[in-house]
């Protein structure tokens, strides 16, 4: 099974994006939680101390996340610029997941991924061990497709998410409300 992708840097960023501030919103009480507690407790004497450090750890924190995402913010750049308008040819077959692009072309394994996200966005074939993921527009991957991938993902045992609402209304993809989606 083949098909053709077009991916901007808009998209890899936004699903980057997703994926790299998961649950955000912790992190937003923890902030919150920090900045009422300094603002409270900074004029005694004995918790300017514990203000500092939290605060400290909120800036690294915030540095941490800032250098992340700028370095994988060139890194999308990057490739789209060597990349151009050309599409990303996919290939799906028993044996791997094979990828060709302007800037080069690789074969994965399934092995190679440990589970599988489907959501109305984007369609991860998520990497073991690490943040990574194969990323792809689920608007644009063909139905027949996401149904491979999901019997595949589910018949070697690994995890299946399929996140997306029932009832598309754009109607591209009938399966979706189905009752027996995996």
């Amino acid at each position: 099974m083949q098909f053709p992708l077009k991916l901007n840097a808009r998209f890899l960023k936004r699903s980057y994006a997703k994926r790299m501030f998961y649950g955000a919103w912790k992190l937003a009480a923890a902030y919150l939680f920090i900045l009422i507690f300094v603002g409270v407790s900074y004029s005694d004497p004995e918790l300017r101390g514990w203000c500092i450090f939290f605060l400290a750890i909120a800036g690294v924190g915030t540095s941490i996340f800032a250098f992340a995402w700028v370095r994988q913010s060139k890194s999308i750049d990057d490739w789209i610029r060597r990349q151009g308008d050309a599409p990303v040819i996919y290939a799906l077959s028993e044996e791997v997941v094979e990828s060709t692009s302007e800037v080069g072309s690789t074969k994965l394994k399934w092995d190679a991924f440990s589970s599988l996200t489907i959501s109305d966005f984007d369609t991860l074939l998520i990497f073991p061990r690490s943040a990574g993921a194969l990323t792809l527009p689920t608007d644009q991957v063909p139905s027949s497709a996401l149904e491979y991938l999901k019997t595949r993902f589910a018949a070697s045992g690994k995890k299946v998410e399929d996140k997306r609402k029932k009832g598309d209304p754009a109607g591209t993809d009938n399966d979706r409300a189905s009752p027996g989606r995996v």
